[in-house]
């Protein structure tokens, strides 16, 4: 299932200045070679976003590295639990209006320059969650230029 990501949060990166080229080099964290993933990446003063993309076209995961995060979790939603960068990584229950059959899990992460790191995963079934879950634990956030 090809799900994209809110139309809002990329018209919002791209009325922004500082828009990053598709020429430059990437700021998101590396990808394995082998997972055939590739990231679209739209970057403004504000923030970092960086999209996973499989090689069919579909959707993985994202990271948006901003100062100012638009996810507030809530306790209640805890859903799963996986790794990130060596630690342990709480995922949080969301829904998409329009699309309550979608598996949505987000999770925050306050990294130690003090950029937030949200993560977004959208999924048809568990197995697609924990695709991504197991794609994400493999990232390395000291290879991202969060400025």
């Amino acid at each position: 299932m090809r799900v994209l990501f809110p139309s809002a949060v990329l018209a919002l990166l791209l009325a922004s200045p500082g828009i990053a080229s598709a020429q430059s080099a990437s700021k998101c964290p590396v990808l394995p070679v082998s997972s055939g993933l590739a990231w679209q990446e739209i970057q403004s003063d504000a923030l970092l976003f960086c999209r996973a993309v499989r090689s069919d076209g579909s959707d993985a995961f994202a990271l948006t590295f901003t100062r100012k995060p638009t996810f507030d979790p809530d306790r209640r939603n805890i859903a799963d639990v996986s790794t990130f960068d060596g630690q342990s990584l709480q995922w949080y229950r969301s829904t998409l209006a329009g699309n309550p059959d979608l598996k949505v899990r987000e999770a925050l992460v306050q990294l130690n320059d003090g950029t937030s790191l949200q993560m977004v995963v959208r999924s048809g079934d568990d197995a697609g969650l924990q695709r991504a879950f197991n794609e994400i634990s493999t990232l390395k956030i000291s290879a991202v230029a969060t400025r």
